[in-house]
């Protein structure tokens, strides 16, 4: 039925009822007491949040340090036993000189075995820097085969996949990240090659 075919009394009565019930009032939008009310739980609920999102940031990025370390290490103890050659990975803390070199570590290939990077020596792995709010604080590595115990920041494979330097030398050790909040994490390495992340 067309709108010309309702007569102006039905018309009016359609009107008169959809404004008595509210209709339209409703279907056209929010009231400002409503937006109002809307924007007051948003902005508490972002309140709240926020510092819980601080305190969760510099703990995901250790994590996630610390799981980078572990699969770098993983990759370069593949690479030297598929190349047959020995591979080092040369930490270098937050207080290492100079500066922009610190809180890093690089992978490459020791064609002479004197866990020195030299300039022959081909980089596996570019050096990675640690992520924002994380600091690796330490790297300490023992040289325990014959003799008496050095210590290195350097960790590396033989063609073995094995924690070895120059034969029967193996290095054992850890290394230590920080976040912003004082949380540390340890990456252990063994003399078989596994590692391990803890919290102290």
């Amino acid at each position: 039925m067309s709108h010309q075919g309702i007569s102006k009394s039905t018309r009016g009565f359609i009107m008169r009822t959809v404004l008595k019930r509210g209709y339209l009032s409703r279907n056209l939008g929010f009231t400002t007491v409503e937006l109002l009310v809307t924007v007051g739980i948003m902005a508490t609920v972002a309140a709240i949040s926020l510092p819980i999102f601080k305190n969760f940031s510099p703990s995901y990025n250790s994590k996630q340090a610390a799981r980078n370390i572990v699969s770098q290490m993983q990759l370069a103890r593949v690479h030297a036993i598929r190349n047959r050659v020995t591979t080092v990975v040369a930490f270098y803390p937050k207080s290492f000189v100079p500066a922009d070199q610190a809180n890093s570590f690089l992978i490459y290939e020791d064609n002479n075995n004197d866990w020195i990077q030299d300039p022959s020596d081909t980089i596996i792995f570019s050096r990675t820097k640690m992520p924002a709010k994380v600091n690796l604080i330490s790297a300490i590595f023992t040289s325990n085969g014959s003799g008496e115990p050095t210590q290195t920041t350097s960790y590396g494979f033989d063609s073995q996949g094995v924690a070895a330097r120059n034969g029967a030398v193996y290095v054992i050790g850890d290394a230590k990240l920080q976040n912003d909040n004082g949380q540390e994490r340890t990456i252990t390495f063994n003399a078989s090659g596994k590692t391990k992340i803890s919290l102290p």
